[in-house]
Parts: C-alpha cells; sequence; structure tokens
C-alpha cells in the first residue's frame, strides 16, 4: 500500500468516524450543554482533518509511475 491510497483510506475512515459521531451526538446522546457541544466540535474536527487528507492526496502528491 502505497502512502497515497494510505492517505485516502485514512481520509475516508475520518469523515465516516466524525458524521456518524456527528449523528450519535445529535440524536442519541443526550448530555450537558458543554459535554454535547464538545463532542460536536470533536467529531467536527475529524471530518475536517478527513476532508483535509482527501485533498492533499488528491490534489498535493503526484503519482510517481
Amino acid at each position: 500500500m502505497s502512502l497515497k491510497q494510505f492517505i485516502k483510506l485514512s481520509g475516508f475512515i475520518l469523515i465516516a468516524v466524525g458524521t456518524i459521531g456527528l449523528l450519535v451526538n445529535e440524536f442519541f446522546l443526550v448530555g450537558a450543554g458543554n459535554v454535547s457541544h464538545n463532542r460536536t466540535i470533536i467529531f467536527a474536527i475529524v471530518s475536517f482533518v478527513g476532508f483535509s487528507n482527501l485533498a492533499f492526496a488528491h490534489f498535493g502528491m503526484t503519482d510517481k509511475t
């Protein structure tokens, strides 16, 4: 597995974890205001890092064939 494939795969995994976390936080987890807010920010950051990985792998890395 090349580095580019690994970064793409990790990007998809992070996006999936972030999206599922945001949905679970919204619909199933009921907590105090600050706790819920912190979880939302954490899962949003995870999704953003996943999108950043995909963008870097797609636009920033070149194929060396």
